[in-house]
């Protein structure tokens, strides 16, 4: 059951780039008398027993099926009047006149449910107060008060009746906290076909855990339905399954089949677009991953190069990018677009040399060892409130997080217009270089929907919060949205990292790690003796250039 990275001022060296809630149950203050670790006086969930709770008039209190969460609840029944119901007594330790507490229960029958207080007042009086009420018709409502101050008197017994009626109801969940305190239950478990996380919804992070489970994963949390994934009702978990939940992700189907055949038929094929075909693409090439790049490819660029000027909307300005059209380009023709991103303090033309791409691209295209494509060479820097960075690395690096709106919003229409080239994800592919590797991962990750390839060449930190040699970086996302989900998990997603980069030190491998742990299949380079430069980035491109526009 749920319950529960000296700023380095050299343009060609890279820059890497609360109050508690009256919700939350778990105080870092010392815990105040009869208050348990999570913050309550009790959290009575009938799992293992009627919790002190008993049968008030004539009622009879016993322990049931029908659960709010978890699998018991306490089951009122005999009731010969309408304030027949079950009682607790308060312990007068923790409950005392003149304070406030906050109270909740889940109550579940056909009639008002109300939470409410016996007790004797100071002339020995006994008296009948209300805490909370709800409606229910068959289902859990919660009975909840967050600030219920108890009145002079003693000998509080809380109890739950209803407004009317004498039929059957159920409680569960029972707890009282400190006033203020928010208690939340767990959710009701839901069974729906394909929610296998139970969080009411089904999605790619569905994907992800059934993926997970037919790879064997044996260490799903507990808590999620496995038998959900079975999506074909055939009573089997297989690779159908994981097709038919795609298909619904997509809305290729509304509905899930009450049965199929057992097995994957040659026309049920997953789409290309699905966490498997990634993989399987990925395992396909790794034995082909090489950091011994051919000195052959690394001479005579040839092509042309054209310099253009769009207007970046995030920008509110002109900015420039160089476009690299391969050998024989021809206008008739459609080509898949490449981005390529500099380093901390470059600009468009910082990766036109010394870094290999031009070299790459054309070598392998004229031997056939590289799809034909157009490579663009971007100018990341998007800041409204300047056109040249600052020099101030802190200051700078959230001009090139901007880069994430830049591309997709105007660089890539601007492309998509003035060029002949092939549109969406599996025609566009995005790598760089340090804080371009950084951003490259970013976008990948942002604009998954646009972008299917996707290369981090010594990518520098700061997509999380973290802590580097440099600076503190605050970060853009947790590590836990370190993850390219189903139905846009990446064609390819290539990380190199140098071991002798003191740069970023082991960043690149960490974003590598972290992919792997979300279930995002992608290939780690590690570059013997390869430093924050060239050694490290060549590898990348090399490999990356060889296997791009493939898998689709």
């Amino acid at each position: 059951m749920g319950r529960k990275n000296t700023f380095m001022s050299a343009l060609s060296v890279f820059l890497a780039g609360a109050a508690a809630s009256a919700a939350l149950v778990f105080p870092s203050a010392p815990i105040a008398q009869g208050l348990d670790e999570n913050g309550y006086y009790y959290y009575d969930t009938f799992e293992n027993g009627t919790c002190n709770w008993e049968g008030r008039g004539g009622a009879f209190a016993s322990i049931c099926s029908t659960a709010y969460a978890g699998e018991k609840a306490l089951s009122v029944s005999d009731r010969g009047a309408s304030w027949h119901g079950a009682m607790k007594a308060l312990d007068p330790s923790d409950f005392r006149a003149g304070e406030s507490y906050s109270f909740s229960v889940a109550a579940c029958g056909s009639d008002t449910m109300m939470l409410s207080l016996q007790y004797t007042d100071t002339s020995g009086t006994t008296v009948y107060d209300h805490i909370a009420e709800g409606r229910s018709s068959g289902e859990y409502v919660l009975l909840a008060n967050t600030d219920f101050t108890l009145p002079n008197g003693s000998d509080f017994i809380l109890y739950v009746e209803t407004a009317d009626g004498t039929g059957d109801f159920s409680i569960d969940e029972a707890a009282a906290a400190k006033a203020g305190t928010k208690i939340e239950p767990p959710k009701p478990v839901i069974s729906i076909p394909g929610d296998i996380n139970r969080d009411e919804k089904v999605d790619t992070f569905d994907l992800v855990i059934t993926r997970k489970a037919l790879l064997g994963n044996t260490e799903l949390p507990s808590e999620y339905d496995i038998d959900a994934a079975d999506t074909d009702g055939n009573g089997e978990l297989a690779v159908n399954d994981l097709v038919i939940l795609c298909r619904f992700v997509l809305g290729q189907q509304t509905d899930f089949p009450k049965s199929t055949a057992t097995t994957t038929t040659a026309s049920t094929t997953v789409p290309a677009t699905t966490t498997v075909a990634a993989a399987d693409y990925m395992a396909s090439i790794r034995d082909k991953i090489t950091v011994n790049v051919p000195s052959s490819v690394l001479s005579n660029p040839q092509g042309k190069v054209e310099h253009i000027t769009y207007f970046s909307k995030k920008a509110n300005r002109n900015k420039g990018a160089n476009v690299w059209l391969p050998p024989g380009y021809d206008t008739s023709q459609k080509y898949p677009v490449f981005y390529v991103n500099h380093g901390y303090g470059g600009d468009e033309s910082a990766m036109l040399n010394g870094m290999g791409v031009r070299e790459i691209a054309t070598n392998l295209i004229k031997s056939g060892d590289a799809v034909p494509m157009i490579i663009v060479f971007t100018n990341q820097y998007t800041d409204p409130n300047r056109a040249t960075q600052s020099g101030n690395g802190q200051a700078d690096v959230p001009g090139y997080d901007n880069f994430v709106e830049d591309l997709p919003d105007s660089l890539m229409p601007y492309i998509e217009s003035h060029y002949p080239v092939k549109t969406g994800r599996e025609n566009t592919a995005v790598a760089g270089f340090s804080m371009g590797g950084r951003e490259a991962l970013y976008i990948g990750i942002r604009c998954c929907d646009k972008v299917g390839y996707i290369g981090g060449g010594a990518p520098a930190p700061g997509i999380f919060p973290t802590r580097d040699q440099i600076m503190n970086h605050p970060g853009v996302m947790s590590k836990d949205d370190m993850r390219i989900d189903p139905p846009y998990s990446p064609y390819l997603l290539m990380i190199a990292g140098g071991t002798n980069d003191t740069m970023v030190n082991d960043y690149p491998k960490q974003y590598s790690d972290l992919f792997t742990q979300h279930g995002t299949e992608n290939i780690f380079i590690s570059v013997p003796g390869g430093g924050h430069d060239s050694r490290t980035v060549i590898p990348l491109m090399y490999n990356f250039i060889r296997f791009l526009f493939k898998a689709a």
